[in-house]
């Protein structure tokens, strides 16, 4: 029961703060791409190599952190589908340039976010 109550409670926190992410990026930044979603991928993807290296190669620490953290706050924090949904809308709207770019944002940063977690775990 313990870890589905820490699985609950990061997945509290990640969704919250997912959503107060897409509000305030489209204030600041307008809502020419899903700015909200590239976001807490890049944040995210971050976070989870982060902290996965901590854990698995660093801290001694209680696995139930690693399901706050992997499954609870990152999982709810970014998604997968989110991309997928927002990027068909856009090719719906005939905007193939900026679907596309919407991807490659997603996943090319995510990605070189995903590396940088890593290397700074490592460093520490």
């Amino acid at each position: 029961m313990e870890k589905y109550l820490v699985i609950a409670v990061g997945g509290s926190i990640g969704a919250i703060l997912r959503y107060l992410t897409g509000v305030y990026s489209a204030k600041f930044f307008g809502t020419w791409l899903p700015y909200g979603t590239l976001i807490v991928n890049v944040v995210g993807s971050f976070i989870l190599s982060f902290f996965m290296i901590l854990f698995l190669e660093k801290l001694s620490l209680d696995p139930l952190w690693r399901l706050f953290v992997a499954v609870g706050f990152c999982g709810s924090y970014t998604t997968l589908s989110s991309i997928t949904y927002e990027t068909l809308s856009i090719v719906m709207d005939g905007d193939y340039l900026r679907a596309l770019l919407n991807v490659a944002l997603n996943f090319g940063l995510s990605f070189l976010s995903a590396f940088a977690g890593i290397v700074l775990a490592r460093m520490l």
